[in-house]
C-alpha cells in the first residue's frame, strides 16, 4: 500500500512539473501546423547538398513528430521533390526534438540541456543529410509536384485546437503515460543521487548503456523526458541522459527497418551512425562542462498562483489521458463489426511504412473519409488495409489517399476487384 501511495505521488509530481510546458509546446505546434504551409517547405529541399540538409534540419527541429510519424513525413518530402539527403536530414533531426519536447526538457532538466538537445539534433541532421548527398550516386530528386493537401475546415482557433489536442496529444498520450509511470518507478525504487555512487556510469560505459537502452526501445521525444529526468534525479550523468534523449526517440527497431527498406542501406547507416556519434559527442561535452540539471521533477512550490496553475494543468493532463484511453477502448470495441465486414468481400491493400499504432490511425482515418468506403481494418502486423467497398467505391482513390498520407499502397494478393463487382452501374468497378 505504501508503494502504491508513493508511486501515485511521484506520478502526480511529475505531472505538475511536465504538464504546463507540455501544453504550451503542443499549442505552439498547433499554431505551426495551421500557419506553416507544407508546399513552401517542400520546394526548398529539392537540390542535393548542404543547403537542403540545413533547411531540412531547421524545419525538422521544431516539428512535433515522433519516430514513427517522422518516417511517412520524410517519405512524403522525398516523393514531393526533396533530395534523399534532405529526407535523411529531416529523419535525423526531427524525432528527438519538437516544440513540445523542447518545452518539456526545459521544464524538467533546464534550458542548457534543452539547448544542447536542439543543437545536437540540428547537427545530426545536417551531417547525415550531407553525407548521403555526397556519397549516394543515385540521389536524384523526384520531379513529381507537391500534392495539394486537404483544406481543413473551421476557424483558425478550432483548427489549432483540433490539431494540438485532438491529433497531437492523442497520438502521444499513451507513451506519455508510460514515460511518466517509468519515471515514477525509478524515483520510488532508487534514492536521489544513488546512481552517482557508481563512478563507472560517469564515463563512456554510462553512455553506451544509454545507447543500448535507447536504440531498440520505442519512446517518443516527450515521453523520454520524464524518464531521463528521473534518471538524472537518481544520479545518472547528464551527458548519458542526453544520449538517451536523442537515441531513444530517433531510433527504434521498426523505424530503422523501414528506413533501410525505403531509402536504402547508405541512408540507413548514415542516419544511425550520425545519431549515435553526435549523441555521444554531445554527451561527452555535457559531462565535461558539468552542467547541472533542474530538480523541478520533485521540488516545486506549494503556494502562489503559478502553483495552482501547475496543479490545474496536471489535473487536465491526467484527465485527458483517461478520456482518450476510454475513447480508444470504445472505438476498438466498435471496430469488431468492421472486422466481420472485412472478412466478407473486403479488398486488401499492402501498405508500406507502417511502424506503430499512430501509423494505423493515420491510414484508417485517411481511408474512412473516402466516398464509397464502408469500413476499414488496418493490420500493423501484416502491413495491410482491408477495405469494405460500397457505392461509388474507387480503388484509385484509395491508393491516392494512402500516398497522400505518407503510406503508399498497392493491391494485395487476393485484393483484385473482380470478386467485388456491384450491379449498381454507377461506381467505376
Amino acid at each position: 500500500m505504501q508503494f502504491l501511495t508513493e508511486f501515485i505521488k511521484a506520478m502526480w509530481n511529475t505531472g505538475i512539473a511536465l504538464a504546463p510546458s507540455l501544453f504550451l509546446g503542443i499549442l505552439i505546434a498547433g499554431i505551426l501546423h495551421v500557419f506553416v504551409k507544407k508546399e513552401r517547405i517542400f520546394k526548398h529541399m529539392g537540390k542535393p547538398g548542404l543547403r537542403s540538409s540545413v533547411k531540412a534540419s531547421l524545419i525538422g527541429v521544431p516539428l512535433p513528430l515522433c519516430s514513427c510519424g517522422v518516417l511517412p513525413a520524410a517519405l512524403g518530402l522525398r516523393k514531393d521533390g526533396a533530395s534523399k539527403g534532405a529526407a535523411v536530414s529531416f529523419l535525423a533531426s526531427t524525432p528527438q526534438t519538437g516544440v513540445d519536447s523542447i518545452a518539456a526538457t526545459w521544464a524538467l532538466l533546464g534550458w542548457p540541456i534543452a539547448l544542447a538537445k536542439v543543437i545536437a539534433a540540428f547537427v545530426a541532421g545536417v551531417v547525415s543529410g550531407t553525407m548521403v548527398d555526397a556519397l549516394d550516386k543515385e540521389n536524384g530528386h523526384s520531379s513529381a509536384p507537391a500534392s495539394a493537401s486537404a483544406v481543413e475546415q473551421g476557424s483558425v482557433l478550432s483548427r489549432i485546437w483540433r490539431y494540438a489536442f485532438g491529433n497531437l496529444f492523442r497520438d502521444i498520450y499513451l507513451w506519455l503515460f508510460i514515460g511518466v509511470a517509468i519515471s515514477a518507478l525509478v524515483t520510488v525504487f532508487i534514492e536521489p543521487g544513488q546512481l552517482a555512487e557508481y563512478p563507472v556510469l560517469a564515463g563512456p560505459l554510462g553512455m553506451l548503456a544509454a545507447l543500448a537502452i535507447g536504440i531498440p526501445l520505442y519512446v517518443c521525444s516527450v515521453s523520454s523526458v520524464p524518464i531521463a529526468a528521473a534518471l538524472v534525479y537518481a544520479g545518472f550523468p547528464v551527458g548519458s541522459a542526453l544520449v538517451f534523449l536523442m537515441a531513444g526517440p530517433a531510433t527504434n527497431a521498426a523505424t530503422m527497418g523501414a528506413v533501410r527498406k525505403n531509402l536504402g542501406g547508405l541512408s540507413f547507416w548514415s542516419y544511425i551512425l550520425t545519431v549515435v556519434g553526435v549523441s555521444l559527442l554531445a554527451g561527452f561535452l555535457l559531462n565535461g562542462l558539468e552542467i547541472p540539471a533542474n530538480t523541478l521533477l520533485h521540488h516545486h512550490s506549494d503556494s502562489g498562483i503559478w502553483s495552482y496553475l501547475n496543479i490545474a494543468a496536471a489535473g487536465l493532463f491526467f484527465l485527458a489521458i483517461a478520456f482518450y484511453t476510454v475513447k480508444d477502448i470504445l472505438n476498438k470495441l466498435s471496430s469488431s463489426k468492421a472486422v466481420d465486414l472485412a472478412d466478407h468481400g473486403g479488398i486488401t491493400y499492402n501498405v508500406s511504412a507502417m511502424t506503430c499504432l499512430n501509423c494505423v490511425k493515420t491510414v484508417t482515418e485517411s481511408l474512412q473519409k473516402l466516398s464509397g468506403v464502408e469500413s476499414v481494418t488496418v493490420s500493423l502486423e501484416d502491413g495491410t488495409a482491408v477495405v469494405t467497398p460500397g457505392w461509388n467505391y474507387s480503388s484509385e482513390n484509395v491508393l491516392e489517399s494512402l500516398g497522400k498520407a505518407g503510406h503508399p499502397g498497392e493491391l494485395g494478393k487476393g485484393g483484385e476487384e473482380s470478386g467485388t463487382d456491384c450491379s449498381c452501374g454507377t461506381c467505376d468497378r
